[in-house]
């Protein structure tokens, strides 16, 4: 079995975690799949997919909230931005964001913020993504 399709049933594998438990993640634990998924091999690749899933789940939900109109606080008038807006957050992101920046940048913020790790992930990640992404 190649490494491409045990990379795609690790990501699925996160997703599914990520559907089941997003409404009462903490901070804290997807700081714990952020660093499990350091490592080499199996074991390390569901914490990788989990966190790497997470973060990139929630810019595609705040890209999607950024063109609601009802949602809308600001737009950016930059050619080649997609404005995303989440939990009292707003966030320009370039056209064609890598996923693997989006983990980066939410795992930096969450280890240097262990004081709001008891807080929603899902509104520390679109708070860290804010800060990585600001709207000119």
């Amino acid at each position: 079995m190649g490494l491409m399709p045990i990379m795609r049933w690790t990501i699925a594998a996160g997703l599914i975690l990520i559907a089941v438990n997003a409404h009462a993640t903490p901070g804290h634990k997807l700081l714990n799949h952020c660093k499990s998924g350091e490592g080499r091999g199996l074991e390390s690749a569901i914490p990788f997919g989990t966190c790497l899933g997470f973060a990139s789940a929630v810019m595609e939900a705040m890209i999607a909230n950024g063109r609601d109109e009802r949602l809308k606080v600001g737009s950016s008038s930059d050619a080649g931005v997609e404005h995303g807006y989440m939990s009292g957050h707003n966030a320009c992101f370039p056209v064609g964001t890598n996923p693997g920046d989006v983990r980066s940048a939410a795992k930096e913020f969450l280890n240097i913020n262990p004081d709001k790790l008891d807080d929603k992930a899902v509104d520390l990640v679109a708070e860290a993504l804010a800060g990585a992404y600001p709207c000119k």
